[in-house]
């Protein structure tokens, strides 16, 4: 086991089977090839968050698959998004160490504190585990929560919008994570403007992680345009629930015009957050720090740009608003005293 300088080669030597996602700003399916680039640090991963790469890796035995194990994991990135070995090393020291080569064995409840309390071991916010748990059922082709018809009903309406209280988060991202299917994807455009706030936070953090179709994404743009009057203060919600939408000219179009309008501190970091890809867009990527300056808050404004210029495919982009030409007084100033405190 000595010789072993891979989880996925670990994984491999245990006969596993595995699959892999990135759990950091969007759940999304890693390809094993990728993932192996990206613990070897041959590639960088693709959006660090906080200074991490956040991984979840299911692994099972082609004997059990319907009870898989799982592992969030957090490496640290250096300043390019590349993995750093030593704490991938120390983390694979810890695991041949307790399990060796059996990655189902119990480990004693002395072992699994020290799982627990390794820096490298993560666990996700609520939303996040929900959908996961939702998706991961759906790509191994497993039943969903017992809470899934009840959620599919009250999307029916058949419940009484104001018992949403009753409407569990998993039942909800079981139904997500299946748009799909069982005319789900009917059900919630059905349901979008019966919604209360607080469901539609939850929502929209589930929705963020779901490819839609055309027709559910024209659904949301025309809501949002919509809610930019009546409830400008939740608009922001609906480009989140858009954002791993294939529409991207849709989704594109609603982020301008939410944009041009508003100066939620919120808006600005849920698009740093989960709609980063839509800054690689030059016009975006401009009037977004544009906007962002005019807040007037310059510890936030410093925490988005070094959270951006973190990420491998946009560092260009940020680093180019520097000595952009076309760039606002309110921007100016504010890279001014962002160099002055990096200085500093």
């Amino acid at each position: 086991m000595k010789a072993l300088s891979t989880l996925s080669e670990i994984l491999t030597l245990a006969g596993s089977q595995f699959k892999v996602y990135d759990m950091g700003r969007k759940i999304a399916p890693i390809d094993t090839q990728a993932f192996y680039a990206m613990e070897t640090a041959a590639r960088p991963y693709p959006a660090p968050i906080a200074g991490h790469a956040r991984l979840a890796l299911c692994f099972w035995s082609i004997k059990t698959p319907q009870t898989p194990y799982i592992w969030f994991l957090q490496f640290p990135v250096d300043e390019l998004g590349f993995i750093k070995l030593a704490a991938r090393d120390q983390f694979l020291h810890l695991i041949v160490t307790i399990l060796g080569h059996d990655l189902s064995k119990q480990p004693s409840e002395e072992q699994a504190k020290a799982l627990a309390s390794n820096p490298c071991i993560f666990r996700p916010v609520e939303e996040k585990q929900a959908y996961f748990n939702a998706r991961l059922k759906v790509d191994l082709d497993l039943p969903a929560s017992a809470y899934y018809e009840h959620a599919q009903s009250y999307l029916a309406g058949e419940l009484g919008w104001e018992n949403w209280t009753s409407i569990a988060l998993q039942g909800l991202a079981d139904v997500v994570a299946r748009l799909d299917r069982e005319d789900n994807s009917q059900r919630l455009a059905h349901a979008l403007e019966h919604l209360n706030d607080q469901l539609w936070v939850h929502l929209a953090q589930l929705l963020e992680h779901q490819s839609l179709d055309q027709k559910m994404c024209h659904k949301l743009c025309q809501l949002h345009a919509k809610w930019l009057n009546e409830r400008p203060q939740l608009s922001y919600l609906l480009l989140r629930a858009m954002a791993s939408s294939p529409q991207t000219a849709l989704r594109q179009k609603a982020l301008k015009a939410q944009l041009e309008i508003s100066s939620d501190p919120q808006l600005f970091v849920a698009i740093a957050g989960r709609l980063w890809s839509d800054l690689e867009d030059e016009q975006l990527n401009r009037l977004f720090f544009n906007q962002l300056a005019k807040v007037k808050d310059q510890m936030l404004f410093n925490q988005l740009f070094a959270d951006l210029v973190a990420i491998p495919s946009l560092r260009n982009q940020v680093l180019s608003r520097l000595r952009d030409p076309q760039r606002s007084n309110e921007l100016a100033e504010a890279i001014g005293q962002l160099i002055q405190s990096t200085h500093g």
